[in-house]
């Protein structure tokens, strides 16, 4: 025959078990509210004023960008072919040393 404990005897087990429990859900909570790190955040989807809509930086996009700045360019398709074409150029060209 087995002897059953006492329920007198399995309190401060069972305080510590709650309280451990307590304890991790607490600390979850606290993580789960605090905003990300920079280190853990990506830089291609972190917009910023250098990186525009998540883009790396592109000298020769940023150079297509201000000529078609410099020739007043509306937004629109000719803005867009002129910046593609000069994109082509970019490529085609060997970079200068």
């Amino acid at each position: 025959m087995f002897r059953l404990p006492k329920i007198s005897a399995l309190l401060p087990a069972l305080s510590l078990v709650l309280l451990a429990g307590a304890t991790i859900g607490v600390a979850a909570v606290a993580i789960a509210d605090e905003p990300p790190t920079p280190s853990t955040t990506s830089p291609s989807t972190t917009p910023s004023p250098e990186n525009a809509a998540g883009r790396r930086h592109n000298p020769a996009f940023a150079a297509c960008k201000k000529q078609a700045d410099d020739q007043k360019l509306a937004a629109g398709e000719a803005r867009r072919e002129f910046v593609k074409n000069c994109m082509k150029s970019a490529r085609a060209a060997p970079p200068s040393a």
